[in-house]
Parts: structure tokens; C-alpha cells; sequence
């Protein structure tokens, strides 16, 4: 699924109606702001009272992987970012935002990255630290597998900077057993 957004008509939330529409952000600014205009053309509360809806905000998103979208955040930023998010491992593209970076930078640091131009270290360990966080939420590791996770974290961060992406793997524990990671 790609990176969605959950745009809310304000002239119908303040008189205590939810009117709003999940929208793809993975498509250009002017595409988005469309479908909100199209969303607000169908607003119950501007039709009854033969009003135009204008106001909009919004109020979820879906598919951003922790990436914080705020109810006024423009379409262009969202849009941006969900092209990154598509294009790019999730948690690389985080890891730049959380790190302050300017998501119009971003493209060009992922570039550098990849070319071996950024310092790898802290990214590496920024991104391993997403991961282990994710395995660690697991109830379904076994203990014998859970000492590794370490391992496991920065093996998967680098396979994400490296461009590749695990389906499945298979982990053994000393003790014989079996876990099943599937990509994070």
C-alpha cells in the first residue's frame, strides 16, 4: 500500500460531522489538492446550508513509517515525501527527517549515500536502531534467537542502505529453533 493521507472537511467537523476522504499522496501536490477540492465539493453541512466548503485538515495518514504529518503540512511536502517513501527504504528516508534534513535535500543525501559520500556509521546505526526497536516489540522471537537481535538489526539496516530488502529469512537458534523474519 502506498503512503496515504486522511483529509478532513472543517466546515463539517465543527458542526459534528466526520466528512473526509482517504487520499493518495503518492501523486503530485496539484493532484492532491484536487481531490480535496473534490472531497469539499461533497461536503454535507455546505450543501444543506448552500455554502462552499474551503477549510480542510489533516487528521491521519497511513503508510508514512513514524514520519510525522501534521494536520497543516503542505500537499507538496507530503507529496515529496511519499515519493520518497516509495522509492527508497522507509527507514533511510526517516532517519534523514528525523535528522533535520530538508526533505527537498533528501533525494540528493540518499545519493551521496549511495555513492559512498556520507558518513555510513551513523546512519548505519540509525537505521539498525529502527530495526532492533521493531524486533523488540516482537512477542513471537524465541529467546535463544532474541539474544541476536543486535546482529539481526544492523544486518537488515545494512541490506536496506545496500538498496536490497529481505522477503523472508530463515534464523536458527542454538537451541534449534526457528524464526521467520519477514522484512520490516
Amino acid at each position: 500500500m502506498s503512503p496515504r493521507i486522511y483529509v478532513a472537511s472543517l466546515t463539517d467537523y465543527n458542526s459534528g460531522i466526520l466528512h473526509g476522504e482517504w487520499i493518495d499522496a503518492d501523486q503530485d501536490a496539484d493532484a492532491i489538492h484536487q481531490d480535496v477540492q473534490a472531497m469539499l465539493a461533497e461536503s454535507p453541512t455546505a450543501k444543506r446550508y448552500g455554502e462552499v466548503a474551503e477549510e480542510w485538515a489533516i487528521h491521519d495518514d497511513d503508510e508514512f513509517d513514524g514520519i510525522p504529518i501534521s494536520e497543516w503540512d503542505s500537499f507538496e511536502r507530503v507529496s515529496k515525501l511519499a515519493a520518497l517513501l516509495t522509492s527508497h527504504p522507509s527507514a533511510l528516508v526517516a532517519h534523514f527527517v528525523e535528522d533535520g534534513q530538508a526533505v527537498e535535500d533528501i533525494p540528493d543525501l540518499i545519493s551521496d549515500r549511495l555513492m559512498g559520500e556520507y558518513q555510513e556509521s551513523t546512519e548505519l546505526r540509525a537505521v539498525a536502531a529502527h530495526h532492533m526497536e521493531y524486533l523488540e516489540g516482537r512477542q513471537d522471537i524465541p529467546e535463544d534467537i532474541r539474544e541476536h537481535l543486535g546482529a539481526i538489526a544492523t544486518a537488515k539496516a545494512r541490506d536496506d542502505l545496500n538498496g536490497g530488502a529481505w522477503d523472508t529469512v530463515e534464523l536458527r537458534g542454538p537451541s534449534g529453533s526457528t524464526f521467520y523474519l519477514l522484512s520490516c
